[in-house]
């Protein structure tokens, strides 16, 4: 049993004004390169050639190569079959889905990690994301209509880098909201377990994990750039 998180980083008003620039040129670009004897591609444009386009529309704010992507690829979590966690996995693969809808105790809210934060990044310690409601923490909402106990097969087991993990606001207060272990420090690992449900594994997207903790904050985990949930699902 797999489910997958696209993570995306970055401003993505930024990037939407750098990428409408880089079409802008581009468009410019295959308008006037056969007359002007120029590359067809803005990134291969020298300097003086940069020039000479731009001053074919001086309106322009001309951008020579693309935008970094948002995408900052996708993780994939094995999750845990076995039937001392089925409530919890059964949960988390719906968020990923969307397939209940909008949530009870939010109704213009949807049951779905698309486009949900990930609001929280302690370097060296968890990525947390999966509040539905209000995306900062405060909120969150189960599939079962707000909270559910705690599974205690998962309980028991010890987390490590890359664990999938419910996050809580105390004993049986399972929402919709989860963190991702970025670390394998014993210490860390020591505060997590027999506290919060760990039901799933990364087995790819370690690259994405490393990412994720580059942009952590301090102990108030607020990360250095926006990370969101692009797309998810179950594979």
């Amino acid at each position: 049993m797999r489910a997958y998180l696209d993570i995306y980083m970055g401003d993505k008003d930024e990037h939407d004004r750098a990428q409408s620039a880089y079409d802008a040129t581009a468009a410019l670009l295959a308008k006037n390169a056969a007359i002007y004897a120029l590359p067809t591609s803005p990134a291969a444009l020298s300097e003086e050639q940069q020039d000479i386009l731009q001053e074919l529309d001086s309106t322009l704010v001309l951008r020579f190569a693309p935008p970094e992507p948002l995408l900052a690829g996708r993780m994939v979590f094995a999750l845990d079959a076995g039937p001392g966690l089925a409530k919890t996995t059964a949960n988390f693969l719906a968020l990923c889905t969307g397939e209940k809808g909008a949530c009870k105790n939010a109704p213009n809210k949807r049951l779905h990690y698309r486009d949900c934060p990930v609001h929280r990044i302690v370097r060296g310690f968890v990525a947390q994301g999966g509040d539905v409601t209000r995306g900062d923490g405060s909120g969150g909402e189960s599939i079962y209509g707000g909270k559910f106990n705690d599974e205690k097969a998962g309980l028991k087991v010890r987390a490590a880098r890359g664990a999938l993990a419910m996050a809580n606001a105390g004993k049986n207060t399972n929402s919709s909201q989860f963190f991702v272990v970025l670390t394998d420090e014993p210490a860390a690992l020591a505060k997590l377990h027999g506290t919060y449900v760990v039901f799933g594994q990364l087995v790819e997207g370690w690259d994405v994990l490393a990412r994720l903790d580059t942009v952590g904050g301090g102990t108030d985990g607020r990360p250095a750039v926006p990370v969101w949930i692009g797309d998810c699902g179950k594979l």
